[in-house]
Protein backbone atom coordinates (compact mmCIF):
# COMPACT_ATOMS: atom_id res chain seq x y z
CA UNK A 1 0.00 0.00 0.00
CA UNK A 2 1.43 3.42 -0.95
CA UNK A 3 -1.04 5.59 1.25
CA UNK A 4 -1.37 6.83 4.99
CA UNK A 5 -4.40 6.62 6.69
CA UNK A 6 -4.52 10.87 6.48
CA UNK A 7 -4.30 11.01 2.61
CA UNK A 8 -7.73 11.88 1.70
CA UNK A 9 -10.15 14.33 3.65
CA UNK A 10 -11.45 13.04 7.00
CA UNK A 11 -8.07 10.96 7.97
CA UNK A 12 -9.42 8.05 6.23
CA UNK A 13 -6.70 5.80 3.53
CA UNK A 14 -7.24 6.12 -0.14
CA UNK A 15 -9.63 2.34 -1.07
CA UNK A 16 -7.08 -0.33 -1.28
CA UNK A 17 -7.07 -4.02 -1.16
CA UNK A 18 -3.82 -6.25 -0.16
CA UNK A 19 -4.39 -9.35 -1.22
CA UNK A 20 -1.78 -12.61 -0.19
CA UNK A 21 -1.68 -16.15 0.08
CA UNK A 22 0.40 -18.66 2.11
CA UNK A 23 1.55 -22.40 2.11
CA UNK A 24 -1.13 -23.84 4.45
CA UNK A 25 1.39 -24.29 7.88
CA UNK A 26 0.46 -22.80 11.44
CA UNK A 27 3.93 -21.08 11.06
CA UNK A 28 2.45 -18.39 8.54
CA UNK A 29 -0.92 -17.86 10.64
CA UNK A 30 1.13 -15.27 12.78
CA UNK A 31 2.92 -13.62 9.60
CA UNK A 32 -0.62 -13.05 8.59
CA UNK A 33 -1.93 -11.59 12.15
CA UNK A 34 0.88 -9.36 12.04
CA UNK A 35 -0.06 -7.98 8.20
CA UNK A 36 -3.82 -8.02 9.66
CA UNK A 37 -3.19 -5.77 12.29
CA UNK A 38 -0.55 -3.50 10.56
CA UNK A 39 -2.88 -2.93 7.11
CA UNK A 40 -5.61 -2.15 10.02
CA UNK A 41 -3.53 0.44 11.89
CA UNK A 42 -2.73 1.59 8.50
CA UNK A 43 -6.20 2.11 7.18
CA UNK A 44 -7.53 3.74 10.32
CA UNK A 45 -9.14 1.61 12.46
CA UNK A 46 -9.11 2.47 16.23
CA UNK A 47 -6.92 1.30 18.02
CA UNK A 48 -8.32 -0.38 20.51
CA UNK A 49 -10.10 -2.70 17.76
CA UNK A 50 -6.33 -3.85 16.83
CA UNK A 51 -6.41 -6.60 19.00
CA UNK A 52 -9.48 -8.05 17.86
CA UNK A 53 -8.86 -7.65 14.21
CA UNK A 54 -5.30 -9.67 15.11
CA UNK A 55 -7.15 -12.16 17.15
CA UNK A 56 -9.89 -12.63 14.51
CA UNK A 57 -7.65 -13.17 11.55
CA UNK A 58 -5.39 -15.51 13.28
CA UNK A 59 -8.48 -17.48 14.47
CA UNK A 60 -9.67 -17.57 10.81
CA UNK A 61 -5.93 -18.66 9.36
CA UNK A 62 -5.94 -21.10 11.83
CA UNK A 63 -9.09 -22.58 10.53
CA UNK A 64 -8.42 -22.70 6.97
CA UNK A 65 -5.12 -23.95 7.83
CA UNK A 66 -7.13 -27.02 9.76
CA UNK A 67 -9.35 -27.17 7.10
CA UNK A 68 -6.92 -27.95 4.51
CA UNK A 69 -4.46 -30.28 6.49
CA UNK A 70 -7.41 -32.61 7.74
CA UNK A 71 -8.14 -32.74 4.15
CA UNK A 72 -4.43 -33.18 2.63
CA UNK A 73 -4.98 -30.15 0.39
CA UNK A 74 -1.90 -28.03 0.04
CA UNK A 75 -3.46 -25.14 -2.19
CA UNK A 76 -2.64 -21.55 -0.29
CA UNK A 77 -4.83 -19.89 2.02
CA UNK A 78 -6.17 -17.05 0.45
CA UNK A 79 -6.40 -13.65 2.16
CA UNK A 80 -7.61 -10.23 1.16
CA UNK A 81 -7.70 -6.77 2.99
CA UNK A 82 -9.69 -4.56 1.98
CA UNK A 83 -10.07 -0.83 2.68
CA UNK A 84 -13.48 1.40 1.73
CA UNK A 85 -15.89 2.31 4.19
CA UNK A 86 -14.55 -0.42 6.27
CA UNK A 87 -11.80 -2.38 7.41
CA UNK A 88 -13.11 -6.11 5.81
CA UNK A 89 -10.81 -8.98 6.30
CA UNK A 90 -11.77 -11.80 3.96
CA UNK A 91 -9.60 -15.51 4.30
CA UNK A 92 -10.33 -18.40 1.87
CA UNK A 93 -9.69 -22.23 2.10
CA UNK A 94 -9.85 -24.70 -1.12
CA UNK A 95 -11.83 -27.50 1.10
CA UNK A 96 -15.45 -27.93 -0.41
CA UNK A 97 -17.19 -28.49 2.49
CA UNK A 98 -18.40 -25.97 5.08
CA UNK A 99 -18.44 -28.25 7.98
CA UNK A 100 -16.30 -30.90 8.77
CA UNK A 101 -15.67 -34.16 7.50
CA UNK A 102 -13.49 -37.58 7.76
CA UNK A 103 -9.76 -37.04 6.85
CA UNK A 104 -10.11 -39.91 4.61
CA UNK A 105 -7.06 -41.36 5.42
CA UNK A 106 -4.81 -38.25 6.24
CA UNK A 107 -5.20 -38.53 9.82
CA UNK A 108 -3.18 -40.40 12.68
CA UNK A 109 -4.44 -43.06 11.84
CA UNK A 110 -3.96 -43.46 8.10
CA UNK A 111 -2.22 -46.81 6.48
CA UNK A 112 -3.69 -48.68 9.39
CA UNK A 113 -6.79 -51.36 9.43
CA UNK A 114 -8.66 -48.96 12.68
CA UNK A 115 -8.74 -45.89 10.38
CA UNK A 116 -12.46 -46.45 9.35
CA UNK A 117 -13.40 -47.06 13.10
CA UNK A 118 -11.83 -43.75 14.15
CA UNK A 119 -13.53 -41.67 11.16
CA UNK A 120 -17.07 -40.99 13.20
CA UNK A 121 -14.56 -39.40 16.48
CA UNK A 122 -12.76 -37.79 14.29
CA UNK A 123 -15.47 -36.28 12.56
CA UNK A 124 -17.14 -34.61 16.12
CA UNK A 125 -14.09 -33.50 16.54
CA UNK A 126 -13.20 -31.96 13.74
CA UNK A 127 -16.81 -30.75 13.84
CA UNK A 128 -16.37 -28.93 17.30
CA UNK A 129 -13.33 -27.62 16.96
CA UNK A 130 -14.27 -25.85 13.73
CA UNK A 131 -17.73 -25.19 15.36
CA UNK A 132 -15.41 -23.89 18.85
CA UNK A 133 -13.37 -21.32 16.48
CA UNK A 134 -16.54 -19.99 14.65
CA UNK A 135 -18.18 -19.30 18.50
CA UNK A 136 -15.08 -17.44 19.21
CA UNK A 137 -14.94 -15.59 16.01
CA UNK A 138 -19.06 -14.60 16.52
CA UNK A 139 -18.07 -13.44 19.64
CA UNK A 140 -14.50 -11.37 18.54
CA UNK A 141 -16.43 -9.83 15.39
CA UNK A 142 -19.80 -7.84 15.00
CA UNK A 143 -19.82 -7.94 11.44
CA UNK A 144 -18.94 -11.86 10.69
CA UNK A 145 -19.87 -14.13 7.38
CA UNK A 146 -19.15 -17.22 6.76
CA UNK A 147 -20.08 -18.47 2.87
CA UNK A 148 -19.53 -21.39 0.43
CA UNK A 149 -18.24 -23.81 -0.54
CA UNK A 150 -18.76 -21.55 -3.81
CA UNK A 151 -17.66 -22.29 -7.41
CA UNK A 152 -13.46 -21.90 -7.14
CA UNK A 153 -14.09 -24.62 -4.10
CA UNK A 154 -13.74 -23.36 -0.46
CA UNK A 155 -15.32 -21.20 2.02
CA UNK A 156 -14.47 -17.55 2.83
CA UNK A 157 -14.76 -16.28 6.56
CA UNK A 158 -15.53 -12.16 5.66
CA UNK A 159 -15.03 -9.77 8.95
CA UNK A 160 -15.21 -5.91 9.00
CA UNK A 161 -14.47 -3.46 11.26
CA UNK A 162 -15.65 0.17 11.25
CA UNK A 163 -13.36 2.74 10.11
CA UNK A 164 -13.71 6.77 11.27
CA UNK A 165 -16.24 9.02 9.19
CA UNK A 166 -18.08 5.40 8.81
CA UNK A 167 -21.12 6.07 10.55
CA UNK A 168 -20.84 4.05 13.37
CA UNK A 169 -21.14 4.19 17.10
CA UNK A 170 -17.92 2.22 17.36
CA UNK A 171 -15.49 4.30 15.83
CA UNK A 172 -14.21 6.09 18.52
Amino acid sequence: MNGSKHDRAGGRAEPATVRFAFTPAAAYVRAARLVAADVAAHAGVATGLLDEVRQAVGEACTRAVLRHRDRGIEDLVRVEFAIGDRFVARITDNAQELRARPSGGFGVNAGRGDARANDHDTLEEDTLSEEITLIVLGGLVEDLVVTGPDANGGTTVSMSWPLPGSGSAADH
